[in-house]
């Protein structure tokens, strides 16, 4: 005979907090991964409870001033998101409080424990999913750009050295990007959801670890990933616990059917279908987009290259190329469309915008941060030697520049070999 267990007073109260804890950390998951209603429904929902909330928590609590959304810097670890985090765990303890005194007689809640594991499991993998899929392109992990080649090696920030790392080995990125998918894709079914939450922890493990140890700053993010994986594989921990560590035999597990009516169940399925339907529609639809608009196909400018300045002449004043002269440009590098970068002597780069008339044989060179700022430049190239002629305010400009080869860089050269007499630790 079936009998309905027990929890104790302190498995009641966990569960209570860290239900809320997922539900607001989550917010408003799943409607944010519908990408038609990003725009409307998410944004307003976003707005409504984070917008209040985190700018009051943070003056109330940390004396901090804070916008009323989330600033896009490609950050996950603002102050914005740690008052975030602590909102989340601040709700989530008020919650569990008031849930205690209104709920005190309740036996258990494992019908509500399979309901939150089905919602972590989707987050988890369309999180895995998105991931998985900027990688097998690859997009979240480029190749080394052209500005990455020539930047002294000691002048990289440990996330550069991080992101170098995975984007010069585009099979390892593919393959670290198919783990991911594999992990998600377990996710999706109830008799390989076991072991999908095991693969999305280890491969979550890795990513953390990564980004703790090279301060990259997705730190709470993929924290919270690597924990709903282990708490997802974790239900299953006493069957698995019995295999590996005792003699006792292990039944395997039943996946009874959700409702007792069988149109209940039909409708179940039906709206798997929808939201894993959506989900594979809105992240197949953001990797083409942002393959067609950055991705390693995507065709490089007419200039494409690196340039060493040879001659650098400012109103018919010929300036020395001394190192010791830190505003003067040293390179340029032209990595994308529309893009203009200038290395000084000091390695600083300018990154300015372009615009290329390749029939004329001119380009406009604007600053970003001061419109004013303007080059009128005509260009030649031949015999790999580039020179630019032209204005920039009432200063006359004349450069010269040689292209660099970039068959020279062992980085992205030297390949794949099976045999290696000596160690190319370079």
């Amino acid at each position: 005979m079936h009998t309905t267990p027990t929890w104790n007073i302190f498995q009641k109260i966990g569960f209570r907090f860290f239900f809320l804890h997922v539900l607001l950390y989550a917010f408003p998951f799943p409607l944010d991964a519908f990408t038609y209603l990003e725009e409307n429904v998410t944004k307003f929902l976003t707005d409504t409870l984070w917008g209040n909330l985190v700018p009051f928590m943070g003056d109330l609590f940390f004396s901090v001033e804070l916008p009323s959304e989330s600033p896009i810097t490609g950050s996950g670890d603002m102050t914005y998101n740690y008052v975030q985090l602590f909102s989340c765990v601040f709700l989530a303890v008020i919650g569990a409080i008031i849930w205690t005194f209104i709920d005190r007689k309740r036996k258990n809640y494992t019908k509500l424990l399979r309901i939150l594991v089905i919602y972590m499991a989707y987050y988890v993998l369309f999180s895995m999913l998105s991931y998985g899929f900027y990688k097998i392109i690859p997009l979240q992990f480029p190749a080394p750009h052209l500005g990455r080649l020539i930047q002294p090696y000691g002048h990289s920030s440990p996330m550069g050295i991080a992101w170098t790392f995975m984007g010069a080995s585009k099979a390892y990125t593919i393959f670290s990007g198919v783990a991911e998918v594999t992990a998600g894709l377990l996710l999706i079914f109830r008799r390989t959801r076991t072991l999908g939450g095991l693969v999305a922890f280890g491969v979550m493990l890795n990513v953390f670890m990564m980004n703790m140890c090279y301060d990259i700053p997705v730190k709470t993010y993929s924290f919270h990933l690597l924990f709903f994986g282990l708490f997802i594989f974790l239900q299953d921990w006493k069957r698995i616990f019995a295999v590996f560590f005792t003699k006792a035999a292990t039944t395997p597990r039943s996946f009874p059917k959700y409702f007792t009516k069988p149109e209940y169940n039909g409708a179940s399925i039906v709206l798997k279908l929808i939201i894993l339907g959506h989900f594979f529609y809105g992240i197949i639809g953001q990797v083409v987009e942002a393959n067609a608009a950055y991705g390693p196909n995507t065709p490089k400018p007419p200039l494409y290259g690196i340039y060493e300045i040879e001659h650098f002449q400012k109103n018919k004043d010929t300036i020395p190329m001394l190192v010791t002269n830190d505003t003067l440009w040293r390179r340029i590098v032209f990595q994308r469309q529309n893009t203009f970068n200038a290395y000084r002597m000091d390695h600083n780069a300018l990154w300015l915008s372009m615009e290329l008339d390749t029939v004329a044989k001119t380009m406009r060179v604007k600053n970003y941060r001061d419109s004013t700022d303007i080059y009128n430049f005509k260009y030649t190239l031949k015999d790999n030697i580039l020179t630019l002629s032209g204005t920039r305010k009432k200063d006359t400009l004349f450069i010269k520049a040689t292209q660099y080869d970039l068959k020279k860089f062992k980085l992205i050269n030297r390949g794949f070999n099976w045999i290696n007499e000596y160690p190319n630790n370079r």
